[in-house]
């Protein structure tokens, strides 16, 4: 009798793997087949080899890997970027989104640049990455949302630059520049 049980267990846990490993395998990041949605590779790979420093800690290959991560989302983070700025297109003003695209475009490989590198030497991680996600799916408005990305840009910017310290990048930061409530009930 044990035994069964044994195997009844094992079965159900076969039965809840199986799907997962499953779904592993369709999110496939292999940087050898680069995704046409993605802003062209070498804007990445000439990246890359400016900051010798992070090419001391990390692989080109695993630096394309978390590129392609930022634009397609992981598990833990399934938005990614290329949704992002599919968001914020649909709630722009239609005869602003082509500028809004260049401008997205730029921005996400300006942020992508930074945060696939190795985690002891980016200067934008993973928990500004996640505020600025909330704040892109916040501003419904299209002024409102013009500001937003403004504001980011000129963070992204001052943040390379060394200007802004990690710290300053908070919920509240932005709730106060933008007039959003981000998480008002927490």
């Amino acid at each position: 009798m044990p035994l069964i049980f044994v195997n009844q267990k094992f079965a159900r846990v076969i039965l809840i793997l199986l799907p997962s490993i499953s779904l592993f395998s369709c999110i496939s990041n292999d940087i050898n087949i680069w995704p046409d949605s993605l802003p062209d590779r070498q804007h990445f790979v000439s990246a890359y080899h400016a900051d010798l420093e992070n090419q001391l800690v990390q692989s080109k290959d695993q630096y394309l890997y978390w590129v392609i991560n930022f634009y397609g989302g992981t598990l833990v983070a399934p938005i990614g970027w290329t949704s992002m700025q599919a968001i914020a297109l649909e709630r722009a003003d239609p005869s602003q989104r082509l500028e809004l695209d260049r401008s997205l475009n730029t921005l996400g490989i300006r942020i992508a640049s930074e945060w696939s590198k190795a985690n002891n030497g980016r200067a934008i991680d993973s928990r500004i990455i996640s505020i600025w996600g909330s704040i892109l799916q916040l501003a419904f408005e299209p002024e409102t949302q013009y500001r937003a990305i403004q504001l980011i840009s000129n963070d992204v910017y001052s943040l390379l630059e060394g200007e802004l310290p990690s710290s300053e990048i908070t919920d509240l930061r932005y709730e106060q520049k933008l007039g959003l409530e981000l998480f008002s009930g927490f």
